[in-house]
């Protein structure tokens, strides 16, 4: 049913009659009193015109202040004295044009976070949280001092809410609307768990991100909190918003994770028997066996002695090179150092430190982080038969060898003296 333009015209002096009042308030107070309104201008015919309905039911502004007293809301701000009118910045949409487009650069920013971390499960991402924040801050404690009425007083705000609030929506839009926001206490508990499930995700792959884990956990769980005084108080706004971008995202990167890892494992994928070419998160070259990346290569002779430092290339004699990475003495964890075609290298070891100094998993207070050189595992290597080499043939001469010898005749024997008498 289309609302009559009557309707409409006294319907938008009514609602910036009541401009201070929340907006969901708002909103239900004009959609329980379109009915009545519309059934006036239908008893008015071909008259229904602005002036009409004012005279039948008063001014608009007089319509709201009897809404009001119905209602028992407050009271309209009174309008600045003019010694406070004086003193008014020369530019005042400055500050508030700053916090709502912080708001916004900063919801898109920790977005593209979330799908970072949840595409690479890098817990080092989020540290960028702290950029985003600084500008989030700043524009909380603006709206809590000076409320939302200078940032709803600025051009492009207006034309957003007007769209959003154009009496010209069929009632098929407004319900699909009222839908809508009936979903939004769903729409927090699906926050909340894609924020656990990309802390889980996390944890996996490293165990410091244990306490981003409890972190999340713990914005979601204030997330649900904060939602049903969303509908009375936007400035909650500048929570509610952050978070629901890091969950947006969070959904997006873990999809796009769980996409790729599938095609590894496609008819089309990777073997699970060859190397092939891949990269890094970063952008790095890496060598992938199957789905799994391959960080490290172990060489041995055939009486199972481990190799050190083996060149390794390609048939098209390409160095086979992976990044090479050694431990940060300044954070206790491993930092980049170069690509080489050089194995094996040494095996980073990270962990976290109790107050005593020992290795205590994921409730440690102190990470440490060290180089190991020796071979983790040792190699047992079939045996292959060998067999003796064959002895190089002589040189036949042309010259006849000389016939042997003759045996040599035995000497005869010695007459023995004759006696003497």
């Amino acid at each position: 049913m289309t609302t009559p333009t009557a309707v409409r015209d006294y319907l938008a002096r009514v609602r910036t009659a009541l401009a201070d009042l929340p907006d969901a308030e708002i909103e239900e107070i004009l959609e329980d009193v379109r009915p009545h309104l519309q059934e006036i201008a239908g008893e008015l015919g071909e008259d229904a015109r602005v002036d009409s309905m004012i005279e039948r039911l008063g001014s608009p502004e007089s319509y709201a202040a009897e809404i009001r007293a119905a209602g028992d809301y407050p009271a309209p701000p009174a309008s600045p004295p003019p010694a406070e009118a004086k003193n008014r910045p020369r530019h005042p949409n400055l500050v508030p044009r700053i916090a709502l487009w912080s708001l916004v650069g900063s919801a898109l920013f920790i977005a593209a976070l979330g799908f970072g971390a949840g595409m690479s499960r890098r817990s080092g991402l989020l540290g960028f949280l702290v950029v985003p924040a600084v500008f989030l801050v700043f524009g909380a404690v603006h709206v809590v001092k000076h409320g939302l009425g200078p940032v709803k007083a600025l051009p492009e705000v207006r034309a957003v809410l007007g769209y959003l609030r154009s009496e010209d929506r069929t009632d098929s839009q407004r319900r699909a609307m009222a839908y809508l926001r009936s979903l939004q206490p769903a729409w927090w508990l699906v926050c909340t768990a894609a924020l656990a499930l990309l802390g889980v995700l996390l944890v996996r792959r490293s165990s410091f991100a244990v306490l981003v884990l409890v972190a999340l956990v713990v914005v979601g769980v204030v997330a649900i909190v904060v939602a049903p005084m969303l509908a009375k108080d936007r400035r909650w706004l500048w929570y509610s918003l952050p978070v629901s971008a890091l969950a947006a995202g969070a959904l997006l990167g873990g999809g796009a994770h769980l996409l790729d890892s599938q095609s590894l494992n496609g008819p089309y994928g990777y073997s699970s028997t060859s190397y092939t070419s891949n990269q890094t998160a970063d952008g790095r070259p890496a060598l992938s066996y199957g789905a799994d990346n391959v960080e490290n290569i172990y060489a041995f002779d055939a009486q199972g002695k481990p190799l050190h430092d083996i060149y390794l290339f390609d048939e098209n004699g390409r160095p086979l090179s992976l990044p090479r990475y050694a431990c940060e003495p300044a954070s206790g964890g491993k930092a980049a150092r170069g690509n080489d075609n050089v194995y094996p290298r040494p095996r980073i070891d990270q962990g976290t430190l109790d107050d005593h100094g020992n290795r205590n998993g994921y409730y440690g207070y102190r990470a440490y982080c060290q180089e190991n050189t020796e071979t983790p595992f040792a190699a047992a290597l079939p045996k292959v038969p060998t067999s003796k080499a064959p002895a190089p043939p002589s040189t036949v001469s042309s010259t006849p060898a000389p016939p042997p010898a003759p045996p040599a005749s035995p000497e005869p024997p010695k007459p023995s003296p004759a006696p003497t008498r």
